[in-house]
């Protein structure tokens, strides 16, 4: 695991060592832009963070794009804004240049959900805490509230009832695990098509800039080269992203300071300690 921590200045060396002229900031949402909450639906979302990814998405060089496990639906509920792409579930759906599609899989998905959530149907009575969440192109089944002590038992429970049930795999995440199509896209996928939509748009170098927490960000660090790939908490999981952060609130905090001083970034003489 890479013992660098990232902060403002070292994005800004990074940036003169790539003579980057514009930025993508492809962000996970849970655990990395907001607090890992008791369930999806209890999230917050700070009025501050809005704020500066707002003012950031406004900046001629720079674009937001989010990368989350959640639906696409969910996300544009949570960040409205028009101005950030988007996708959702793992990379089956998008939302950019005022377009959305979907992964060729999510159709596949469609046919076999009924049956999977028809087999899932009684594991929240047999383990109490347990919280099946619909995204419509996959599913997720959150064990956070569930007794350790059942842990193992409901993930063999779990994959011996979905054994029979052809065209999905099961993604180990944090706490939970994500039912998707197999194949399927990953958050790599979401990463390298909405970087080739947004990159022809922006002045050149362009330097992605990766966030994310789980499993299922591992796949997006490795997407594009050269990238700035940043694992946000938990440093006793190995990663292959090259910079770390440790909480949520410190990768908002790095959001609200690369908004105030996205000036500074578009003319590489200039650092932020040069003026001020």
């Amino acid at each position: 695991m890479s013992e660098h921590y990232f902060t403002l200045a070292r994005l800004y060396s990074l940036s003169r060592q790539f003579h980057a002229r514009s930025w993508v900031w492809f962000l996970d949402i849970d655990g990395t832009l907001l607090d890992i909450a008791p369930s999806p639906l209890a999230v917050t979302v700070p009025d501050d963070l809005i704020v500066s990814l707002n003012r950031l998405a406004e900046s001629p060089r720079h674009r937001i794009a989010l990368i989350s496990g959640r639906s696409l639906a969910d996300i544009d509920q949570l960040f409205p804004n028009p101005l950030f792409s988007k996708s959702g579930n793992h990379g089956a759906e998008y939302y950019c240049n005022n377009k959305t599609w979907l992964h060729y899989s999510s159709r596949r998905f469609l046919a076999v959900r009924p049956r999977v959530l028809d087999t899932l149907a009684s594991l929240p009575e047999q383990f109490p805490g347990l919280f099946i969440e619909d995204k419509q192109y996959s599913l997720s089944v959150h064990y956070r509230h569930v007794n350790s002590s059942q842990h193992a038992l409901l993930s063999t429970i779990l994959r011996t009832r979905l054994s029979s049930v052809e065209s999905i795999t099961i993604h180990p995440a944090k706490l939970c695990w994500e039912i998707r199509p197999d194949p399927g896209p990953t958050k790599a996928d979401a990463v390298q098509r909405l970087y080739n939509q947004i990159s022809p748009q922006l002045p050149k170098p362009t330097l992605p800039v990766i966030m994310g927490d789980d499993r299922t960000d591992e796949d997006a660090f490795g997407a594009v080269n050269p990238a700035v790939t940043i694992h946000v908490g938990n440093h006793n999981r190995p990663t292959q992203a090259l910079y770390r952060i440790n909480s949520p609130q410190q990768v908002r905090d790095l959001i609200t300071d690369v908004s105030r001083a996205a000036c500074f970034f578009a003319e590489a003489s200039l650092s932020p300690e040069d003026n001020g």
